[in-house]
C-alpha cells in the first residue's frame, strides 16, 4: 500500500509541474515563411508573389491564399489573421519548422500548454502581448505543421 500511494503522490507532482503556465512567446514569433499576423495582402503578395489558389471563404477571415507549403487568411482590411506551414521552408523567425522534433521547439519556447481544438490535439504558446498564438500539430513527436493565429 505505501508504494502504491508513493506513486500516486509522484504522480499528482509531475502532473502538477506540466500543468503550470505555459512559455509565452513574442510577438515576432507569429510568424511564418516572413509573412506575419497583422501583415497586409499587398506585403504577402511583395513577399510571396501571387499565390497558387486564392479563395473566398465566406468566413471571418474571407480571403484564403495557398502557396506552396503555406496558407495565408486574410480578415478585416485584408490583413494576415492567420498562418499555416507544412514545409520546412516556411518557418517561424527562431527558425522551428515542419519535420523537426518537438523537442527543438521547446528548447527554443520552453513549456507548450496542451490544448484539444475541435480539428485536433496541438502544443500551443500564447503570445506574451495579444489574444495570439503559436500552435504546433505534432505526431509522435515530430512537428508536422505550425500556425500562427489569433482568437477572432
Amino acid at each position: 500500500m505505501k508504494a502504491y500511494l508513493r506513486f500516486a503522490l509522484l504522480l499528482l507532482i509531475a502532473n502538477s509541474a506540466w500543468a503550470g503556465e505555459p512559455s509565452l512567446v513574442k510577438e515576432r514569433e507569429l510568424s511564418l515563411g516572413g509573412v506575419a499576423i497583422g501583415d497586409t495582402e499587398a506585403s504577402v503578395l511583395r513577399r510571396l508573389g501571387q499565390p497558387v489558389r486564392r479563395i473566398d471563404t465566406d468566413d471571418v477571415l474571407d480571403i484564403r491564399l495557398e502557396y506552396d507549403g503555406l496558407t495565408v487568411w486574410l480578415g478585416e482590411q485584408r490583413r494576415v489573421g492567420e498562418v499555416l506551414s507544412v514545409s520546412k521552408r516556411h518557418c517561424t523567425p527562431s527558425g522551428v519548422c515542419p519535420g523537426m522534433s518537438f523537442d527543438q521547439a521547446t528548447k527554443k519556447y520552453g513549456q507548450p500548454l496542451a490544448a484539444s481544438r475541435e480539428d485536433g490535439a496541438f502544443m500551443e504558446y500564447p503570445s506574451s502581448g495579444s489574444s495570439c498564438w503559436l500552435q504546433f500539430a505534432v505526431v509522435e513527436g515530430k512537428i508536422v505543421s505550425v500556425r500562427a493565429e489569433c482568437q477572432p
